[in-house]
């Protein structure tokens, strides 16, 4: 499944934006993300470009997803899917990140060796996705407001109510299996998460992760 959507004028396009299906691959990104002793920032400026993540599988418990809108700094608003996630254990991760201008590209690997990379309190924000799928114990259509899956005091998203905005149509599950995906992720937050079997590189355009 491959959703893509763009914002245009500062207005946010819900009807081409739909529903994305997100794994939690992108738990390597917080090495940049940075985590505050579990606490998830309230707000959040986002930078002006995403970053590429690949995972081979990943079993998550308490997973809900639903849509929401990050900005950059310039103003620049970007209309994503965000999936908040209880905990996760991911194998075959890669991600990578382009420099800005440059041929240059960061590569963070981790989860091989048969020890996969964990995550606890996990929320990922990204515009698409590739892979397959599977649920358990899921509810599609329900108000993200009301949601609570994966949203323990230390593991919710910035918001006061719920996981997302009063009307704003989400989607949770008890467990969620992802295997063989590619993301395009734009922002992670973790509480907790470790990178078992970790290795960084930095070189050209042959570390992209796909």
């Amino acid at each position: 499944m491959d959703k893509k959507v763009q914002a245009g004028s500062g207005k946010t396009r819900w009807k081409r934006f739909g529903i994305v299906l997100i794994p939690v691959a992108a738990a390597t990104v917080g090495v940049f993300a940075g985590v505050a002793n579990g606490v998830v920032p309230v707000d959040i400026t986002v930078s002006g470009g995403n970053f590429k993540v690949h995972a081979d599988r990943m079993e998550a418990s308490q997973f809900s997803q639903y849509g929401e809108t990050l900005k950059t700094k310039d103003g620049k608003v970007i209309p994503v899917a965000t999936a908040a996630l209880g905990s996760a254990q991911i194998s075959g991760m890669c991600q990578s990140v382009r420099v800005p201008g440059t041929p240059l590209v960061l590569q963070i690997k981790a989860g091989g060796d048969g020890r996969p990379a964990k995550a606890e309190g996990m929320t990922l924000s990204m515009d698409s996705m590739d892979g397959d799928a599977y649920f358990e114990n899921i509810d599609i259509g329900v108000d993200a407001s009301t949601m609570a899956k994966g949203s323990s005091d230390w593991a919710k998203g910035p918001k006061d109510i719920g996981n997302g905005k009063p009307t704003m149509f989400g989607q949770q599950s008890d467990k969620a299996t992802f295997t063989n995906v590619n993301q395009s992720a734009w922002m992670v937050q973790a509480g907790k998460f470790w990178l078992n079997d970790l290795h960084l590189r930095v070189g050209g355009p042959s570390l992209e992760c796909f």
